[in-house]
């Protein structure tokens, strides 16, 4: 019997892959201009072309999704752990609440229209037109194109002909919406904050040149004939790692006795593991500075580590993208999708610098990136903004992103609401019912934004007078 056939390869095949999309992208975008004047990552580079060389498109390599998704889960996991772990730089308070806002105001944006194409398309088009198509941008765009999928599977059951599809196809457009929308988004900010007129030729090329002086990538905080300093830190990583899994393998074993609904909050909680992950590691730093280890870890040396995790994992979570379009409903799926995507980038673009009392860029780029795809396409957007991720913006989506489920909670609740309308043969009514209600959720939202902005003020007036 030979080794290979009981030693799996995935995981190295999917490390393997990554690294010659990111060495390829490297060399592109040092030969091709255009590339430099876009101002993007090389990660997000590396992802379109593994993603245009994958069997969904070119067919020219195999990559295993299921295998990458769990690579880029962890990944992200990582990132935030090593977040946590650094000497913080910024109170994270005022931050968070505006991001949550704006995550929220995004979701009822994606509910209000998917209401109105819907009760117009019924109106122009097709009477029959099943009315829970409305929800699905918000499950679709806002959290998850499997969760859209499923919401569309059980619709189907009731006259929805391939609803899981359509709901595959929204969360697919999301993604694309993401990353090709997020670049158009990340160029004008660059530009706004005038990064392209300042940019030397080594950002351009994004690479250093023979002449050029070297940054210092970090210091050693450890005697080498006893441990390396990069193993130290990422020994420090992996304990984390241990601490989180332990938390929620248990919380899980807690929650498995209540049911289905305990099981509902298990898969919610471990899929953002990452956020809890953030938490202990905030803790663990407080516990390393409490034991005044500190001087044992370099700022340097993680910012490193965070830089490598999230390269691999921008071009992983690109490269992963579900390339799906239903064939019954992809008309109404690319119209309705083009009006999300153009409204978001319109109103992340409008209320960022009204919302955010600073750092507006960089959250700008971590909402729409959240509310088009996920924690990943944020980061990855925010990355392209912030590229030494020196910014809290990161941070404040990571804290948002769950937080958003739970002031969100009566959008997710609604979500039905136009399937009971179908039921009871009243699609109009209940379609024009929902329509008022998230538009009274919105507004609601407009009043906090308000009160968020007037504490500000009033913040910087009694800072003034003192």
């Amino acid at each position: 019997m030979e080794l290979s056939t009981f030693i799996s390869w995935d995981a190295v095949l999917v490390f393997a892959y990554l690294g010659c999309g990111l060495a390829a992208a490297t060399f592109l975008r040092r030969q091709l201009s255009f590339l430099q004047r876009l101002f993007l990552p090389n990660a997000l580079i590396a992802g379109l072309i593994l993603l245009l060389l994958d069997r969904q498109v070119c067919g020219l390599i195999a990559l295993s999704h299921d295998h990458l998704n769990t690579v880029v889960h962890h990944l992200l996991t990582g990132v935030f752990i090593v977040f946590g772990l650094q000497k913080p730089r910024y109170r994270h308070g005022e931050g968070i609440i505006t991001t949550l806002l704006a995550v929220c105001k995004s979701y009822t944006l994606l509910a209000l229209l998917g209401i109105a194409f819907t009760l117009a398309w019924i109106a122009a088009l097709r009477p029959d037109f099943f009315p829970s198509f409305s929800m699905l941008p918000l499950l679709g765009f806002g959290l998850d194109h499997l969760i859209a999928a499923n919401f569309g599977l059980q619709w189907e059951q009731l006259g929805f002909t391939a609803g899981g599809w359509t709901g595959f196809s929204f969360g697919t457009a999301g993604f694309l919406w993401a990353y090709l929308g997020g670049a158009v988004l990340v160029f004008l900010l660059r530009r706004k904050k005038g990064s392209q007129r300042v940019a030397s030729r080594s950002v351009l090329l994004g690479l250093l040149s023979r002449e050029e002086k070297k940054p210092v990538a970090g210091h050693l905080t450890t005697a080498v004939e006893g441990i390396e300093s990069f193993t130290l830190h990422l020994a420090l990583i992996g304990i984390v790692f241990l601490l989180t899994y332990e938390l929620l393998h248990r919380l899980s074993l807690l929650l498995a006795r209540l049911g289905e609904s305990g099981e509902l909050a298990s898969g919610i909680l471990w899929s953002y593991s990452f956020a809890v992950a953030l938490l202990i590691a905030f803790l663990a730093r407080k516990v390393i500075d409490w034991m005044e280890l500190g001087h044992l870890f370099d700022t340097g040396l993680f910012a490193r580590i965070s830089g490598a995790m999230v390269d691999f994992l921008v071009a992983g979570a690109v490269a992963s993208i579900p390339l799906v379009l239903v064939r019954e409903y992809w008309v109404e799926v690319l119209v309705l999708s083009l009006l999300c995507g153009a409204g978001l980038m319109a109103l992340v673009w409008f209320i960022s610098p009204r919302l955010h009392g600073d750092f507006a860029a960089e959250r700008t780029a971590a909402v729409f990136g959240l509310v088009t795809g996920n924690i990943a396409s944020s980061l990855a957007l925010v990355r392209a903004v912030d590229p030494r991720l020196e910014t809290p913006a990161a941070v404040d989506a990571a804290a948002a992103a769950p937080l958003s489920l739970l002031l969100g909670l009566p959008l997710f609740i609604f979500v039905n609401f136009p399937l009971t309308g179908h039921l009871l043969q009243q699609p109009l009514r209940y379609l024009w019912t929902s329509l008022g209600f998230f538009a009274a959720y919105g507004g609601l939202l407009l009043l906090a934004w308000f009160l968020v902005v007037m504490l500000r003020r009033q913040g910087v007036r009694q800072g003034v007078r003192s």
